[in-house]
């Protein structure tokens, strides 16, 4: 983190419990009603409307405008042509396996005022905090506390250039500098931050590199949506162990659930696929959000943590799409889009034609799925709980 006398401000640390995860949420009803939120929720949502007043932000999001396609698909388009033309421009990403560059802008040059906090997860409440609102917050000076100089450091930033209210990015290892690859750890930590929020429409997502991921160096995209979206709900077929298939939008993917599991296994079953794509030289991306448990009926208030990765053909580049880029929010069924004459005219056809684009060839994605059921079948016949966390049910 930028740690120039201009910037050296104190930078807060959210310290949270196994004990603040709330493993259910108020399902989307037609009544309309409001989301739910946790303390964790009111914590973001207060230092980014501070960072927002405080103009820290490229652009406001007054302008975004929303329009829900017609269609069984019911995608959610947003109009925002300010975050196309006002984001810094991505960097060039050319392979899957490009290594991290200290030169390149990366995280580590986000300015003090940008941070939200860090996120940290403990046993017990620490000694020396201070009751914050709701939230359990720890002051430290450029990132790190007394308690946490020998710990990794998780940490949660405003984007400068918001799709959404809240948006921010969540950078698991901050100081480790890794490529936009995932790892168990970094799952892990996304999964416990959806855990922590209340909110029905807080959503996360990961883009890998050749998948338009803008900035080579770890992180989730973190926002909020008071709509539903398709993968909140949509059904799926079960390919074996924990793995089941998502054939709901024109890309197809797989899909994984906290039901019935912990959160350990779940990051673990999540990070054997994206490993072997990565491995594989296949571009992907990833979105987690709050929905049904699986093979429940629309209505039903049973709901859980889902979890979507999709293989994709790869995108050698920057982005340069005049409509929308298929990536991990879009391959939700979310279309953040660029430009007034597509928001006002696309129909769900055009939109699935857009996004099966993004499709890789039947035989290589028919290749794939072989592939992930055998480690499915794989896993179930080695499935033990060693971890010792709590079963999500």
């Amino acid at each position: 983190m930028a740690s120039d006398s201009k910037d050296a401000e104190e930078i807060e640390t959210y310290n949270y419990t196994e004990a603040e995860f709330i493993p259910h949420v108020t399902p989307w009803e037609e009544d309309g009603s409001k989301s739910e939120v946790s303390k964790f929720d009111k914590a973001i949502f207060e230092r980014w409307d501070c960072a927002m007043a405080n103009g820290v932000f490229r652009y406001n999001i007054d302008h975004i405008i929303t329009r829900i396609i017609p269609g069984s698909k019911q995608y959610v388009a947003q109009l925002n042509t300010l975050r196309a033309t006002e984001r810094r421009k991505p960097q060039v990403i050319t392979s899957v396996y490009q290594p991290f560059n200290p030169k390149s802008f990366n995280f580590t040059w986000v300015k003090s005022k940008e941070v939200i906090f860090n996120i940290r997860k403990v046993h017990s409440p620490p000694a020396n905090n201070v009751c914050n609102g709701d939230a359990v917050i720890e002051t430290s000076i450029n990132g790190t506390s007394s308690q946490e100089k020998e710990e990794v450091r998780h940490c949660l930033v405003v984007n400068v250039s918001p799709m959404e209210y809240g948006h921010c990015l969540l950078l698991p290892e901050i100081d480790m500098m890794r490529p936009q690859v995932l790892t168990q750890k970094a799952l892990e930590v996304a999964i416990e931050t959806m855990l922590l929020s209340k909110h029905r429409g807080f959503r996360l997502g990961f883009n890998s590199l050749c998948a338009f991921a803008s900035v080579n160096h770890l992180h989730f995209h973190a926002y909020y949506l008071d709509y539903e979206l398709i993968v909140d709900h949509c059904p799926v077929e079960h390919l074996g162990g924990k793995y089941f298939e998502f054939t709901a939008l024109p890309c197809p993917g797989f899909a994984l659930q906290l039901h019935g599991s912990t959160v350990k296994q779940l990051a673990r079953e999540a990070f054997k696929l994206s490993s072997y794509f990565h491995k594989a030289d296949i571009a992907h991306n990833v979105y987690i959000n709050r929905g049904l448990v699986f093979g429940e009926k629309r209505g039903s208030g049973l709901t859980t943590v889902r979890l979507f990765i999709w293989p994709r053909k790869k995108y050698i580049g920057t982005k340069s799409s005049d409509e929308f880029n298929v990536a991990c929010i879009e391959l939700g069924g979310h279309l953040p889009i660029k430009e007034e004459e597509g928001y006002y005219k696309f129909t769900e056809e055009d939109v699935d034609a857009i996004v099966d684009a993004a499709n890789l060839r039947r035989e290589e994605y028919e290749r794939i799925k072989r592939e992930v059921i055998r480690m499915g079948l794989e896993s179930a016949t080695h499935d033990d709980d060693d971890d010792g966390d709590t079963r999500h049910s």
